[in-house]
Parts: C-alpha cells; sequence; structure tokens
C-alpha cells in the first residue's frame, strides 16, 4: 500500500518534466498577397502582450497552407499569435485605430479586432505531439 502512494505522488511530477512537441497549421485566406509568415508561441500573458519570452518562427507563406513546428516545449498553457507579414518590414501593421493591416490570426481561432486577451488564443500542450490550427484573415 506504501508503494502504491508513493507511486501515485510521484506520477504529477513526472508529468510536469515532460517535452511537448505542438505543429501549428496555417489557413491563408490571402494567400495571394505572399510575404512571411511569424509565429509566436507565448507562455504566459505578460509575453503575449509584449512579446519578449515569445518563440518566435518564421515560414514563407506560400499556397493556401503553411506548417511550423516547435519542439522541447513545456507542457501547459501557451498562446498562438500569427501575422502575415505582407510588406516584409518584419512588423505588423496597424491603421490609426490598432486594427491589423495584414492578415492575422490566433489559437482556438480567437477572434482577430485588435487582438484577443491571452486566454483566448491560449492552447493546452499535453505531452508529446500536438497540433493547432491557425486562420489568417
Amino acid at each position: 500500500m506504501r508503494a502504491l502512494m508513493i507511486l501515485l505522488c510521484a506520477l504529477p511530477m513526472a508529468a510536469n518534466g515532460q517535452q511537448a512537441s505542438l505543429r501549428v497549421v496555417m489557413i491563408l485566406e490571402q494567400a495571394r498577397l505572399g510575404g512571411t509568415l511569424h509565429v509566436a508561441l507565448c507562455p504566459d500573458r505578460d509575453a503575449y502582450i509584449s512579446g519578449e519570452g515569445c518563440i518566435i518562427r518564421t515560414v514563407v507563406a506560400e499556397g493556401h497552407t503553411a506548417t511550423c513546428d516547435m519542439d522541447s516545449l513545456s507542457t501547459g498553457t501557451w498562446a498562438i499569435k500569427v501575422f502575415q507579414d505582407t510588406n516584409a518590414d518584419g512588423k505588423l501593421n496597424r491603421s490609426w485605430l490598432g486594427w491589423p493591416k495584414e492578415p492575422v490570426g490566433y489559437g482556438n481561432d480567437a477572434p482577430v479586432n485588435t487582438g484577443p486577451p491571452f486566454h483566448l488564443a491560449a492552447v493546452e500542450l499535453a505531452p508529446g505531439r500536438n497540433t493547432a490550427r491557425v486562420l489568417v484573415r
């Protein structure tokens, strides 16, 4: 019985140390614009807002779909944000009202507007391989 209790107590600790990977599949509504997709995977609200501490990858926007793989991630909650840099200036251009002027997408297909809060764009990464779909519009 004691051995069983020790084993049950150790299971959550083992799960917390496991690694995850994520494949982000992006569907491009405006594929004709081309450019580069900037994919940010953010571990918390502060990183999501500032961009500091996010894992950033770039992918060429060719065709109507693109994928981006990220490995050696910790399990837990991460938010995804993507923008299609159509003018190659390396930043998301916005109107004077703050609305995106370039195509954007978020985890869980969260509303685009000026950018959803962290919890709406967040996905849960379980140990092993995970996949998330992002509509870039």
